[in-house]
């Protein structure tokens, strides 16, 4: 059952710009994405989308099928595992010895997973790995993007360089001799499936065509993702590799790819806060949990209010949809002429009287992660009400850089 809020009478004393997450949506997001599992596959938290230790260990002890958290840096890596998480998959590959270091010291503390393409990745994490006398597993990072027309075509993210069987066992031999590391997951990440809306707020009169299209997309990019899984595992294993982890999918796609017999687990990050990219997708019945409230802090004109902060736009391609949208008070639009500002933040009255100075305007972001990087602490919502106030990723020091 949705508890309804009261902004006004919640936020009363906390001070303005504020970001919010109501832990009982989050809950309501963690059943349903769990209830689309398929039986012995498991969920692994990608941090990138929550970045706030105290929410991660609450998912983590709210299922036993919460299992993991997967990562996006090697700075965020060495304080989570500092902090006591375990089971650590590094999903982003590392280039630097600096970063090694880190993971390598990580990895004194719990499993360390670390995905590579590259064989000077590994032997990065080859060299950390010895001079600390720990052992760094190597998760295999797979192309499945899907790439019709011969190739002229590119549907997906640009990531790995491995697109073929034949390339991966290629980097398992080459790395085979590296000591304090070895080959013993694998990530194979379709984000034009996961990532994918079936509808979007700016298709108009196009959405049935567009819907068709991005259903297309999806159906051929779900058989290449999982008869490439299942060959890179059978390949890899054939070269002696003891596979542990297979990891693939995402919020968009928890319940395609976790039945599709190819992983062992998938992830899953932004369906825990719900932004409002992932309004669009079918079969996810998810509710809005993390929430930047403003203030009111400007009339301009009878019909517009002007609030303090606000810029916190998502990245990817520039358009509307990576702006942040109002979720209350009711009857404020955006400025198209200024849009988001960095310091204020303008909105048109088109319905109801304008909020009086100081009342919160409470926003939708349309990314998960990214505006936690502005605050050094979240407020938790119970029930409607504010129950605590924990630190962010940045508050807690380690930061996404």
């Amino acid at each position: 059952m949705t508890t309804t809020i009261d902004w006004c009478a919640c936020l009363a004393d906390v001070p303005l710009p504020a970001a919010i997450v109501d832990l009982d949506a989050v809950e309501h997001n963690a059943d349903h994405l769990l209830a689309a599992l398929a039986d012995g596959v498991t969920l692994r938290i990608a941090t990138k989308s929550v970045r706030v230790p105290e929410v991660l260990r609450h998912l983590l002890d709210h299922d036993p099928r919460m299992a993991g958290l997967m990562t996006y840096s090697a700075s965020e890596t060495h304080g989570l595992a500092a902090m006591g998480f375990e089971d650590l998959l590094v999903a982003y590959p590392i280039a630097r010895p600096d970063d090694a270091h880190l993971l390598a010291e990580a990895a004194r503390e719990t499993t360390v997973r670390v995905a590579i393409d590259d064989r000077a990745q590994a032997r990065l994490l080859s060299d950390a790995a010895t001079s600390l006398g720990v052992e760094i597993g190597l998760c295999v990072d797979v192309d499945v993007s899907w790439r019709p027309l011969g190739g002229l075509a590119h549907l997906g993210v640009r990531r790995s360089p491995l697109r073929s069987v034949a390339q991966v066992v290629a980097l398992a031999r080459a790395v085979a001799d590296l000591p304090g590391v070895a080959i013993d997951s694998v990530l194979a990440y379709e984000a034009q499936v996961a990532g994918l809306p079936d509808v979007a707020a700016a298709d108009g009169r196009l959405a049935p065509a567009l819907r068709a299209a991005r259903g297309l997309v999806k159906s051929a990019s779900r058989s290449l993702a999982a008869n490439r899984r299942r060959a890179v595992v059978d390949a890899l294993t054939a070269e002696g590799c003891a596979i542990q982890v297979v990891n693939g999918g995402g919020t968009g796609s928890v319940h395609a790819t976790s039945h599709d017999g190819s992983c062992t687990e998938v992830a899953a990050g932004s369906g825990f806060h719900a932004p409002h990219l992932f309004d669009g997708y079918d079969g996810l019945d998810l509710r809005p949990a993390l929430h930047l409230a403003i203030p009111v802090v400007r009339h301009p004109d009878p019909d517009h209010v002007t609030c303090a902060g606000g810029g916190v736009v998502a990245s990817g391609p520039a358009g509307w949809d990576k702006h942040p949208v109002v979720a209350w008070p009711p009857g404020l639009h955006r400025v198209d002429m200024e849009g988001y500002g960095e310091v204020q933040t303008p909105f048109r009255v088109v319905q109801g009287p304008p909020p009086a100075l100081g009342t919160p305007v409470v926003l939708r972001p349309a990314k998960a992660g990214e505006p936690l990087e502005r605050f050094d602490r979240v407020y938790v919502l119970r029930g409607g009400e504010i129950d605590d106030d924990v630190p962010t990723f940045r508050g807690a020091g380690f930061s996404r850089y």
